[in-house]
């Protein structure tokens, strides 16, 4: 009768053993590492070196060239200098470094009509007589025709339209109106062509013969009509393939092979 208890309990005693052990090992593990390790080094190491709310802006109207166009503000000094660990002082890198809220105030001179072979104004004494002869119309005058340099050439109509939409240097969204650059930006969304429509031609103001599509599918490829914003039901794109993005996370095409 004795054997018929003991096996029970020497039994259960084994389990107690086994589970007090393991309780034993748990407590004695070391805690997970943590998943997310941040730098503790001060914040003057750190310069933005790049930003791209609304792109293209920097590239095109901005120079790189240390030596003939430092950015400087309106007392002479550097504009939004670096640190030893991002000196570059050309025209594209102040701008990178900048807090987006003083954008207008710093750099919208320096877009429109700085010193740069490629600013705006600049930009609009080169090729506004191909313009006009691609029986297109620029946002900008002639004060004198034709103009012996960019002075004599007014680009406040097209500062006017374009400023608002890519200063500050950031991508924004309102909820009331159709998404599409510039509100929010999509992948297939044909950025750059609207950008140098807004920047080149006359797309404001009643009667005008232009809008902001109007250069949409004439630079870069678009599966929808030329000159229109996207006209098929299934969407549009100006990507090789010719199909719309995916209308599900990530929203990407395959690679292509």
């Amino acid at each position: 009768m004795k054997n018929i208890f003991l096996t029970p309990l020497l039994f259960s005693l084994g389990i107690a053993v086994a589970l007090s052990a393991c309780s034993s090992n748990d407590a004695a593990a070391p805690p997970p590492a943590d998943p997310f390790v941040f730098s503790t080094q001060t914040p003057d190491r750190f310069v933005r070196v790049d930003r791209t709310g609304e792109p293209a802006i920097g590239t095109a109207l901005l120079s790189r060239d240390t030596t003939m166009f430092p950015p400087l503000d309106v007392n002479g000094n550097p504009l939004n200098p670096g640190n030893i660990f991002n000196n570059f002082n050309d025209q594209r890198d102040a701008f990178n470094r900048g807090n987006p809220a003083n954008d207008a105030n710093d750099f919208a001179g320096i877009l429109t009509t700085g010193p740069q072979p490629n600013s705006l104004r600049k930009i609009h004494f080169e090729i506004g007589p191909q313009l006009r002869t691609l029986q297109l119309t620029p946002c900008s005058t002639e004060t004198v025709v034709p103009p012996a340099d960019d002075t004599q050439v007014n680009i406040s109509t097209c500062v006017a339209v374009v400023a608002p939409v890519v200063l500050p240097d950031v991508i924004t969204f309102d909820f009331n109106t159709p998404a599409g650059w510039p509100n929010g930006r999509g992948f297939d969304d044909p950025v750059v062509d609207r950008l140098l429509a807004a920047a080149l031609l006359h797309i404001s103001g009643a009667g005008a013969p232009h809008n902001i599509n109007s250069l949409v599918g004439v630079i870069n490829p678009w599966n929808g009509t030329p000159g229109m914003p996207c006209d098929k039901p299934a969407g549009c794109t100006g990507d090789e393939s010719g199909t719309p993005s995916p209308t599900t996370f990530p929203h990407l095409r395959p690679a292509h092979s």
